[in-house]
């Protein structure tokens, strides 16, 4: 059996989830768009109750809210939203250079088609964005900046709160890509957001389940229901469930997910010589720990590790693309450091048992062949 340590790609799905799921799907079968009969009135009712679930756990003061089938599609529509916002000139949109890749390509895909003025932000050593750059865009004319909270492959925890600030001060929309972050951290950081994009799949919920929080046009509302279609109860119902659990229990869940990363980070750095711990001064989310190894390329510790230990080497969306990811192509590091990245996710519903077991495996992968036999 594989021992699952790639909780930042994507969490288990919680048994409690499950079963609110089901029952969900039992009692609101009806399409909520369905306004004839109670039975579609009372879906989307309880996508109205989600809906307000999911704004009071974020501790947010929005009003609007749309259910989409996943984080990628609520990035793709408040791009089209900020798009449609600039009438007939391109909308002047700026993110940073490690955003997750499904934002990143719509925004080219926006940008080749000449709708979008671009600009692509730095990062720290930390893969967080720097505030000076963002400052002299905003300086410059934004309409929508778009920034992680957390990011996907390092786990670093970026200060939102002084983002936000900049932006309010410059009266620029802020889009907040929440789905690695919400659950999991202090919610109140990104409180004063325009836009905040919640997933399903990193809350130990739903698949295919996202909402995005916040004030939109018309416009992006109209198309999410041309090209998503009406939005299901039980998802939105189950999705929210899972937001609130993470959030009600995340003061304990992290505390013991964080001693487990604390553990097994300790132990790589007894077993593989001049192993680098990525992001190690930073806020990190509790269960990310990311590494690179100067005996093997990532590639080969994931292949190593095959059907024993599931980790990566970077975003799952560019799962099987050779090289560094472009998180790691955009933070200053030693190319050896690009070459030997394996991102380690622990989850809650990891054991003691499971990460020292998973430990030596890893170490043994992160070693290199020579040192793995004498370590073996």
């Amino acid at each position: 059996m594989t021992i699952y340590l790639d909780n930042l790609a994507a969490t288990p799905v919680d048994l409690r989830v499950a079963d609110y799921h089901r029952v969900a799907m039992l009692e609101h079968g009806a399409n909520a768009h369905s306004v004839e009969h109670k039975a579609g009135l009372d879906a989307q009712t309880a996508i109205d109750r989600a809906a307000r679930l999911i704004v009071s756990t974020l501790a947010s003061d929005a009003e609007d809210i749309l259910f989409t089938p996943g984080a990628s599609a609520a990035l793709w529509l408040a791009v089209e939203d900020a798009v449609f916002r600039a009438g007939s000139r391109q909308a002047r949109i700026a993110a940073s250079k490690v955003e997750h890749p499904s934002l990143l390509a719509a925004l080219r895909r926006a940008q080749s088609d000449d709708r979008i003025d671009l600009t692509l932000l730095p990062v720290d050593e930390r893969g967080c964005p720097l505030l000076e750059p963002i400052d002299t865009a905003l300086a410059e004319g934004l309409d929508l900046l778009c920034t992680m909270a957390a990011n996907n492959e390092t786990g670093a925890i970026t200060d939102i709160g002084a983002i936000g600030e900049l932006a309010f001060r410059w009266g620029t929309r802020h889009l907040v890509d929440a789905s690695q972050a919400a659950g999991h951290i202090d919610p109140s950081g990104f409180v004063g957001a325009d836009l905040v994009v919640v997933s399903g799949a990193k809350i130990y919920g739903p698949r295919r389940a996202g909402a995005l929080v916040g004030a939109l046009t018309n416009h992006a509302t109209n198309l999410a229901h041309d090209v998503f279609g009406s939005p299901d109860a039980p998802t939105a119902m189950a999705l929210a469930y899972a937001l609130q659990l993470c959030e009600t229990e995340r003061v304990d869940k992290d505390a013991r997910v964080g001693s487990l990363r604390d553990w097994l980070k300790s132990r790589l750095v007894g077993l593989v010589p001049g192993l680098r711990i990525n992001c190690d001064e930073s806020p990190l989310l509790p269960g990310a720990l990311h590494v690179s190894t100067p005996h093997a390329a990532g590639e080969a510790v994931v292949s190593q590790l095959w059907g024993r230990v599931a980790v990566s080497t970077g975003a799952a969306c560019q799962s099987g693309v050779p090289g560094p990811s472009h998180v790691m192509s955009a933070i200053d590091m030693p190319d050896w450091a690009r070459e030997g990245a394996v991102r380690i996710g622990i989850g809650r519903f990891n054991t003691e048992d499971e990460v020292a077991i998973a430990a030596d495996e890893i170490g043994k992968a992160l070693a290199g062949v020579e040192i793995a036999r004498r370590l073996a």
